[in-house]
């Protein structure tokens, strides 16, 4: 499979979580993959600057789609059970999160209406969601990269026949 080849079938693929990836599916795309949400903001914020969280959360996962779908076919052609997708995309997801709220916050308090000449309360309130919002990001980051680093490493892994059951074969007799 050539690279135009890879990044056309990765595309029709967007949303097919189920089925297998080739290595060279995987790699030839993954470029395209990475770039493709950070190109879709890019022009989000060109053509419409003040556009809603929302929106561009939306469009993140969106355009990032294609490639969460050949990672996932690609750890179900390596032999690995697919859950081990979801552990580095949750971690990402809540460290964009954590980030999102540290700046709402920060934005929050710095208003210099908000609490008065002194803003005593506004600082105690700051200074709470940051020391429950900076280490919750840290582990969410932290987690993300080890796992993500093993998630990485095991795309390079050859293709294996397995064929994953958590029920018994119904067709064994128990003993």
């Amino acid at each position: 499979m050539g690279p135009a080849q890879a990044i056309g079938t990765c595309l029709r693929k967007s949303f097919q979580y189920s089925g297998r990836a080739s290595r060279a599916e995987y790699w030839c795309f993954l470029p395209v993959g990475l770039i493709l949400p950070m190109a879709a903001l890019a022009m989000l914020n060109q053509a419409m600057p003040d556009s809603p969280t929302l929106l561009r959360g939306l469009v993140f996962f969106l355009t990032l789609s294609p490639l969460m779908a050949v990672t996932r076919r690609r750890l179900t052609d390596t032999g690995e059970a697919s859950f081990w997708f979801e552990t580095p995309l949750m971690a990402l997801v809540f460290a964009l999160t954590s980030v999102w709220a540290i700046v709402g916050l920060t934005n929050w308090a710095l208003d210099p209406l908000r609490d008065g000449p002194g803003m005593l309360g506004v600082l105690l309130i700051w200074l709470t969601g940051v020391c429950v919002l900076i280490p919750a990001f840290l582990h969410q980051f932290f987690l993300g990269l080890i796992t993500g680093s093993a998630l990485f490493s095991q795309m390079a892994a050859p293709s294996r026949q397995v064929k994953f059951s958590h029920r018994p074969n119904p067709t064994e007799a128990s003993k």
